[in-house]
């Protein structure tokens, strides 16, 4: 003994009512998958930080009489210059005029 369709698109229906969703019996593409989503907005704008927050290198420049150090800085231009004195350091970055293309093998 098969159901109606009428009647399990009824019921189908009164689901959708009930647990608050979307019911679409043609199947026609709706753009309801996007709208249940969660808002991005909130997401997206919070993502740098709050914009009056103070950073460490604007300090110096809020206040210039006093004598701040970023350790993180600090560590970093240390780390770097050890790097320069061992030879391992990033290579000197060259001037257009200065790199000129050479000829290689089978190029004439």
């Amino acid at each position: 003994m098969a159901i109606p369709k009428e009647r399990l698109l009824k019921l189908y229906g009164l689901s959708a009512k009930i647990f608050e969703q979307n019911f679409n019996p043609t199947g026609v593409r709706t753009g309801s998958y996007i709208l249940s989503k969660r808002l991005k907005g909130p997401a997206v704008a919070g993502y740098y930080g709050n914009p009056d927050w103070i950073k460490f290198k604007n300090l110096s420049t809020l206040f210039p009489d006093v004598d701040f150090v970023d350790p993180v800085e600090q560590y970093r231009l240390n780390k770097v210059s050890d790097l320069k004195h061992r030879g391992k350091g990033a290579p000197k970055k060259t001037k257009k005029s200065d790199a000129t293309p050479k000829k290689g093998k089978g190029k004439n």
